[in-house]
């Protein structure tokens, strides 16, 4: 995983690609009560994993980080954690442990991004 930049983009990519696959079918199937869920997977998944790489190619210093592998796999997988929950909570209306968690562990990811981000070196992309 030598290129964060490249990866948070790329899976970002594929967020969007799913989103849109899952808000088609949410619209063709009159399943407007997912659109939390939908909402959660776009700007979660998708932009925010395309901002955080966007941020790796602008601030090279973010990937010489020792956490900055670690901070990915904690984001993402917070992410799908969460995006899991918002999807029961659409259908169930019930809150559920996958939503509690997957929120607590993006929000750790997130963190680690602000941390990773304020102490990096300042050097910029040329």
């Amino acid at each position: 995983m030598q290129r964060l930049d490249r990866t948070y983009i790329t899976i970002g990519l594929c967020w969007v690609v799913a989103g849109m696959i899952y808000g088609t079918w949410l619209g063709a199937s009159n399943h407007l009560n997912f659109a939390n869920s939908h909402a959660h997977m776009n700007l979660l998944g998708f932009v925010t994993s395309v901002v955080f790489g966007m941020l790796h190619w602008a601030y090279p210093g973010l990937g010489k980080s020792r956490l900055a592998q670690l901070q990915f796999i904690i984001y993402e997988l917070g992410v799908v954690v969460l995006v899991i929950g918002k999807i029961m909570i659409d259908a169930t209306a019930q809150e559920n442990v996958f939503l509690i968690a997957g929120s607590l562990i993006t929000i750790i990811g997130t963190a680690m991004m602000l941390y990773m981000f304020s102490t990096a070196p300042s050097e910029k992309a040329a």
